[in-house]
């Protein structure tokens, strides 16, 4: 869709504006000039008229001043259509005839005075010229016009383009600080209330994005220590004599100590503005690992799990946040689904995971992906689809979810390698 500017609007609203009064102002000077020519017509045949009463009264022949007035003592003295629309209208008292004649009628004590202007139309002979004359004027109102609109424009607009060069730039340079004083560039007015309120908007988010990163990268520094200390006494633990049901916990707590590490990276991720690079990933492999995280989450349940996703399929993705997108959605058919059938596909780069679970309630599948937003019967958070959300839009990922009684499907569409 065409976006205009606003300075071509402005041009575009005082021409139109202008050929708006221009067009008025010439139907208004024609609508006069005839009104102007009828009063005179008018003016005249009252004068006439008084002249021809004084004759009546005194009894003598009606003579008129005027060569093209001339008196006629009753209606059958008129032409034919006059009388007609005499007929049909006895007040009227201008006729424009279809010979091309026109005349003007006044009536007396007795008789008529009727005045052939044909001749007198001045108007009408001075239409061409006149029509002429307005459209010279009309353009010469819309060049002063858009001459005018022009300038007004440019010199209004100055500031404001200098305001939205500023936010493009920092818009391309997200790394550039802005200056804590660059609204004292522009006067006190309405854009200058807006590069204030910028300015304001900017300082504020450039701290919260400085808390935000600070506080992820001092929460994942703290917690590598004791994470490293936990991976070294796990190792410990495995090399000693354990029973099989302790060497069952130890497995567990690296299988959480790992699901941690991927934690924190993908936290460390979504902080930064960069992306990682991406590389070709054989997707069943890591859809393989996700199910071995999550398997502990299965027991006891009677599920089938399906997987239909061909050996060499890949995507172009960081391993890291493929692996958590998928740790969320597994981890979350696996939580929510007691019996039945849980099935994992891909086809045509999208990635479906489908349960057999209660499904989420319609009131909150809108919201669903929503930080904070979880099901009545969630133990979690809700922050796993939010995660998944903020992951997909970091990687152009469409995301799709259909949910109801029959279980949940949540479709991930990759872009194309």
């Amino acid at each position: 869709m065409t976006v205009l500017s606003l300075q071509r609007r402005i041009l575009l609203t005082f021409i139109a504006s202008s050929m708006l009064v221009g067009v008025l102002f010439g139907v208004s000077a024609i609508i006069f000039a005839y009104h102007t020519e009828d009063q005179l017509f008018e003016t005249l045949l009252q004068a006439e008229a008084a002249y021809a009463e004084q004759q009546l009264a005194a009894g003598s022949t009606i003579q008129t001043h005027l060569q093209f007035v001339t008196y006629a003592s009753d209606i059958s003295a008129l032409p034919k259509q006059i009388q007609t629309r005499l007929q049909q209208a006895p007040e009227r008292s201008e006729f424009a005839l279809d010979n091309g004649r026109h005349y003007h009628l006044i009536r007396l004590s007795r008789g008529f005075l009727l005045a052939d202007v044909t001749g007198q139309l001045v108007v009408r002979a001075m239409r061409p010229q006149l029509a002429e004359f307005l459209m010279l004027l009309l353009a010469v109102v819309l060049l002063c016009s858009a001459v005018f609109a022009y300038l007004l424009a440019r010199r209004l607009l100055k500031p404001l383009y200098k305001l939205t060069q500023l936010v493009d730039s920092t818009g391309l340079q997200p790394a550039k600080p802005v200056t804590s004083s660059f609204a004292d560039n522009f006067a006190a007015d309405e854009i200058g209330r807006l590069a204030r309120a910028l300015q304001a908007a900017w300082q504020r988010l450039a701290g919260f994005i400085g808390r935000e990163q600070q506080f992820t990268q001092d929460v994942s520094h703290e917690l590598r220590t004791p994470l490293t200390v936990m991976q070294g006494a796990l190792t410990l633990l495995q090399h000693s004599p354990l029973t099989p049901q302790q060497l069952q916990y130890v497995e567990r707590l690296q299988q959480a100590q790992l699901q941690i590490n991927q934690t924190i990276e993908t936290l460390m991720l979504l902080a930064r503005e960069d992306l990682p690079a991406p590389v070709p990933v054989t997707l069943l492999p890591v859809v393989e690992q996700s199910v071995l995280q999550q398997q502990i989450k299965l027991a006891g349940k009677a599920i089938e799990l399906e997987l239909d996703i061909a050996p060499a399929a890949q995507l172009t993705i960081d391993p890291t946040s493929l692996l958590m997108l998928l740790n969320n959605l597994i981890g979350n058919a696996f939580d929510y689904t007691a019996a039945g059938v849980i099935r994992i596909a891909f086809a045509a780069q999208v990635l479906t995971v489908q349960d057999s679970g209660s499904g989420i309630d319609a009131q909150l599948q809108q919201q669903i992906f929503d930080c904070g937003i979880k099901g009545s019967n969630s133990t979690g958070m809700g922050l796993g689809l939010s995660l998944v959300k903020r992951l997909c839009d970091k990687w152009h990922i469409g995301y799709q979810l259909h949910s109801d009684a029959c279980g949940t499907c949540i479709s991930l569409k990759f872009p194309s390698n």
